[in-house]
């Protein structure tokens, strides 16, 4: 029986579950669910190896349709094409023909044929029946299409396996592909085969090559199978022949541009692969092919794959090589240019235009580009690393500038797309339209250029640079004149920037040395043949003095952008003075000093302030005083640039805390030049520059090390009263003192003093300055008319007070008492033990003028006695006054003068010296401490208490001693003891009650002696009897003392009697006689004698 066949299923495959052609139809039938996928690609295997074995009857359709008696036109359709005619020159194709045959004309014609020969009918017709059943089913078969391997139903095992993997690749992963050999033999194009693309054939090859790429994507083990298989070769044969006709123009619909992007798609994953790569490698032609699908502006999917490719094969160094000789970057680098951030990739969405999707496929390719130069080159991220391409980095450094291609380390590069599509001008990045022109312009040219051997040369590249960047001064990847414009910009990388100014800065320094050096020497040879050439070389001496003066002004510029950079680097980022921290380092700055071209621009101002924000560092201080030279420099720049003096001045500042400075400034006589800036001969200086002269002055002086060195020259020059105002500060005080006209105890300043010292300091620093130019570091010194106080050289001095104008007004307030009192002490002695020997060579009213001001000073800051007792002067004073006492006994002194001038006048210098030391000694004992201090003493040093007994019999002193031994033992004394068994030894208490006793010429006569007026001796006897009290009333020794006292009949006449009547109470008188005495009325035997009527000179102490 002939097979039952419906119209329907007609160009139909069963395959598993589904229909091919229908499931292979994704109009109609999108998306169709698919279940038992593995089962399903087996089926699809199977029909594919049965259909590609399927052999061709042998018997051809014309016999057949011999045997049964028919003609193709006898039992065709109707709706069958007609017949060609015999002028037409095609030719018919009868398996064309047989698809029109009506099969219920076809099975009539079989059946009645059938039946005439039919073995139970004509048993002669056995032969012919089979004839006739085996032509139908030629005919059948043919019509069907099974007539051998068929193009469509190849097709559709295709598609569906293509389906297949494109849909559920994740599930077939696990499990390798099987029919890699089919699948191979699909693709494989002889080298004579010119018409693999004619249409019969195209889609098969479009199919099998979507196929491999679908299978290899899927999993990692197909990839490395069909490496194993061979298919590199033939996928590369493939690619080569159909690049061949493909254009940049050809649109992506056209087979050829199809296959392209499936291979290309194939290889972006094979080359994950480092076997698939070295095959890759080392097919020719192969790498180029894969290059020039980049510019394949139409077949997106070709240059998405062929982007991909690149990334992937940029892990081997031999592959970068091949690349760039394949002139990838020229193909890479405008696809950059084609970026637009307005069409974002989010955009896809919501595009409705043609126009819109091509942008955003361009924008992927430009970041895919990106990415693939960035893996190229080498400069990468660290996630991703390849080896680095020196040729390819710098290539793309010059293309791109620095900063620009350092933005390929980002994998995705939208800040670099973006920057390369716009205009921006900033400190990092000077891009614009004119630079993108020349970038394109640069990369036509060398897309035309070709070696000898046919590739493409870096060599261009490297040496590459934009025309509208060439005038820019480009240090450490930063614009300087653009940086100078927007000093707060953020530099990327900070640290290196400032590293590579400081070096850009000590290479012109040395440069411009150079050619000053070079200029010099040949400025100084002047020979006779060259002046007689010079006529006839003036026009190329003038060219050459323009070039001179062109380089100049670069160099002047180029300076000025450096250290004008540093500076705001620095103002920005304090932290990197870290990086000229190194002598080496911060010498090119001072060396911008010493230039021919600093005095002519602003260069020194700019070093000056990049100098002084360094010295917020420590490490750099240290560095800029460890060469003396600079800091002689930077004191110079006082006297020799008025314009600098500022900003040295804040440098000095800054750099006075350090020794080596106050070393400086007094040895080599910076004191000089900056007393020039203070006191100004005729310069008008700014007063806050003078301020800062000042208070530079002042850290001077207070510098550890050498500031007391600073300060001995300061007064070389200035009162001690401005040299303390110095060191006080601020710098303005210093400054309206040094303008003002002052007499103080601490200063005596006028303006005819402040001239004098500024015409002798500017002389002295012109003479200093024109030595050390030429050399000599001069070790200096003051000379001693250099001083602005010649007016008061005769004027005692004392701790920077003048003593006649402090004991004028005694109140003034003083800046450091103690100094002064440390210094009246020590000249006070001194003077004293320099009459001891010779007493012409010290003027006897020094001491006496020393000792009115201690006492006065004592007066008025009482508390200072304690310090004196804690120095230890107490002894020394003691001493001076014990020697002062040997030179001349109590016995001796018994003369009586007729009044107080003939006493005065009588008194020696030694005498005077003597009450001086006891006034002292008188002011001192109000201190407890000093009290204590007197009391102590040691082997061999006299003791007080008998040296005060002494002095009750001096001229003019008695009266002091006695308040002195009264203000010793006073209750507050913890050593009063000792000091009563002093008075008790040398026998005090007899002497005092002998100056109490009122009988005619008392005991010893001592009241007689004493040469008292009535109203010394009043204040004497009140004093005794104080003294006698204190001495009786507490403490170790009062037992003993009362004895005495209860046993001294003038005591007991005196005890019980208020002392303001100065009078004996066991005296027999009446009122008149006590009204006499009163009166001076001598008629009393037993009343004091009167001294004559006389007025007194002393004055009772206070």
């Amino acid at each position: 029986m002939p097979p039952v066949t419906y119209a329907e299923l007609k160009d139909e495959m069963w395959c598993h579950r589904y229909y091919l052609r229908n499931l292979c139809d994704e109009i109609r039938f999108p998306n169709w669910p698919i279940v038992e996928h593995v089962e399903f690609l087996q089926s699809l295997l199977v029909m594919w190896r049965e259909e590609l074995t399927r052999r061709p009857m042998d018997l051809s359709e014309e016999e057949a349709c011999r045997i049964l008696e028919i003609s193709i036109e006898e039992v065709s359709r109707d709706d069958a094409p007609k017949k060609p005619s015999a002028e037409s020159n095609e030719i018919p194709n009868i398996s064309k023909q047989i698809e029109y045959i009506d099969e219920e004309k076809l099975k009539r014609q079989y059946r009645k044929l059938a039946m005439k020969y039919h073995p139970d009918k004509n048993p002669e017709g056995r032969e012919k029946f089979l004839a006739v059943q085996k032509a139908y089913e030629c005919l059948q078969v043919t019509m069907q299409g099974l007539q051998g391997p068929q193009n469509w139903r190849l097709l559709l095992l295709l598609k569906g396996q293509c389906i297949l993997y494109r849909r559920y690749g994740n599930v077939l992963m696990p499990f390798k592909y099987a029919g890699y050999p089919m699948l191979l033999n699909a693709i494989t194009v002889a080298d004579d085969d010119n018409n693999f693309l004619s249409s019969d054939r195209a889609p098969l090859l479009v199919a099998a090559s979507e196929l491999v790429w679908l299978t290899c994507e899927s999993s990692s083990l197909n990839g490395e199978q069909l490496v194993r298989d061979g298919g590199i070769p033939l996928l590369a044969t493939l690619l080569s022949r159909c690049m061949s006709v493909v254009q940049p123009t050809t649109p992506a619909s056209e087979p050829s541009a199809t296959i392209v992007a499936n291979i290309m798609q194939t290889f972006s994953v094979l080359s994950q692969f480092e076997s698939a790569r070295t095959e890759m490698l080392e097919f020719s032609g192969l790498v180029e092919d894969i290059v020039h699908c980049t510019e394949l502006e139409l077949v997106a999917t070709a240059t998405d794959a062929a982007l991909r490719t690149i990334s992937h094969v940029s892990v081997s160094s031999e592959f970068q090589n091949a690349l760039l000789k394949a002139g990838v970057l020229w193909y890479l680098m405008p696809l950059l240019l084609q970026y637009d951030s307005t069409a974002e990739e989010s955009d896809k969405i919501d595009a409705h235009g043609v126009g819109t999707s091509v942008q955003i496929a361009k924008n992927l390719h430009a970041v895919q580009a990106s990415f693939a130069l960035s893996r190229l080159s080498g400069l990468g991220s660290r996630e991703t690393p390849t080896p680095y391409n020196q040729a390819a980095a710098d290539a793309l450094r010059a293309l791109l500038t620095p900063k620009l291609a350092s933005l390929l380390k980002d994998k995705l590069a939208k800040d670099l797309l973006s920057t390369l599509n716009s205009n921006l001008e900033s400190p990092e990045i000077i891009w614009n339209s004119s630079t993108r022109s020349e970038l394109l312009k640069f990369v036509e040219e060398q897309r035309a250029i070709l070696s000898h051997d046919g590739s493409f040369d870096l060599k261009d590249a490297h040496s590459f640079v934009y025309e509208a960047l060439s005038k820019e001064l480009y240090i450490g990847n930063v614009y300087l004149r653009v940086y100078n414009d927007q000093p707060d910009f953020e530099t990327t990388e900070p640290e290196d920037f400032c590293l590579a100014l400081v070096n850009f800065i000590s290479h012109l320094v040395h440069n411009a040395q150079a050619e000053s050096g070079d200029t010099h020497v040949n400025g100084d040879v002047t020979t006779e043949s060259s002046l007689k050439q010079q006529s006839s070389e003036d026009s190329s001496a003038s060219v050459e003095g323009e070039i001179k003066e062109t380089e100049e002004f670069d160099l002047i510029k180029n300076l000025r952008y450096g250290l004008k950079s540093l500076q705001h680097l620095l103002t920005k980022n304090p932290n990197l003075a870290s990086v000229l921290s190194t002598k080496e380092k911060l010498l090119p700055l001072f060396e911008c000093f010493s230039l021919p071209v600093a005095s002519a621009s602003n260069i020194t101002q700019i070093c000056l302030s990049v100098l002084s924000r360094l010295t917020t560092y420590a490490p750099c201080l240290e560095a800029m005083v460890a060469d003396g030279s600079s800091l002689l420099i930077l004191l110079q720049m006082l006297h020799s640039t008025p314009s600098c003096r500022e900003g040295a001045l804040h440098v000095l500042y800054a750099l006075a805390s350090t020794p080596e400075l106050a070393w400086a400034a007094a040895k080599h006589g910076g004191v000089v030049f900056i007393l020039e800036v203070l006191l100004p001969i005729k310069e008008e200086i700014p007063l806050q520059q003078r301020a800062a002269a000042a208070s530079l002055l002042g850290k001077l002086v207070g510098q550890m090390m050498h500031g007391p060195r600073v300060a001995i020259t300061l007064a070389r020059f200035l009162p001690d009263g401005l040299v303390s105002i110095i060191r006080d500060g601020p710098g303005e005080a210093v400054v309206n003192a040094l303008e003002q006209t002052t007499e103080t105890p601490e200063l005596v300043w006028t303006p005819a003093m402040a001239a004098s010292l500024s015409a002798q300091i500017a002389t002295m620093a012109s003479d200093l300055y024109r030595e050390q130019v030429k050399g000599h570091v001069v070790d200096w010194d003051v000379p001693e008319q250099a001083s602005g106080q010649q007016e008061m050289k005769d004027e005692p001095q004392v701790g920077g007070i003048y003593v006649r104008l402090f004991l004028k007004d005694p109140k003034f307030p003083l800046r450091n008492p103690k100094r002064f009192l440390e210094g009246l002490l020590d000249q006070y002695l001194t003077s004293i033990a320099a009459t001891h020997y010779d007493s012409q060579a010290v003027h006897a009213e020094l001491p006496l003028l020393l000792s009115a001001a201690l006492v006065s000073l004592l007066r008025v800051y009482p508390a200072l006695a304690d310090h004196v007792g804690y120095l230890g002067y107490v002894p020394k004073l003691v001493s001076a006054v014990a020697y002062e006492a040997s030179r001349e006994s109590m016995a001796t002194e018994t003369c009586v003068s007729e009044d107080t001038s003939s006493l005065q006048t009588s008194q020696t210098p030694q005498e005077r010296i003597r009450l001086s030391c006891l006034r002292v000694l008188h002011q001192l004992a109000g201190s407890t401490t000093c009290a204590e201090a007197m009391a102590a003493t040691s082997v061999g040093t006299p003791q007080v208490v008998p040296l005060l007994m002494k002095a009750i019999g001096w001229q003019g002193g008695s009266i002091l001693a006695l308040e002195t031994l009264k203000r010793l033992v006073v209750a507050g004394n913890r050593a009063r003891d000792a000091l009563v068994a002093q008075g008790l030894k040398v026998g005090l208490v007899e002497v005092l009650l002998g100056l109490l006793d009122w009988r005619a010429g008392g005991r010893n006569g001592l009241c007689s002696q004493m040469n008292w007026n009535e109203s010394e001796a009043s204040i004497g006897r009140v004093l005794a009897i104080e003294v006698l009290h204190a001495f009786a009333t507490e403490g170790a020794y009062c037992t003993k003392v009362r004895d005495i006292l209860n046993a001294s009949d003038v005591w007991n006449a005196y005890k019980d009697q208020r002392h303001d009547l100065f009078l004996p109470s066991n005296a027999q008188t009446s009122a008149a006689g006590v009204a006499g005495l009163i009166e001076s009325s001598s008629t009393l035997t037993y009343a004091l004698p009167a001294p004559p009527t006389q007025p007194s000179q002393t004055k009772s102490p206070t």
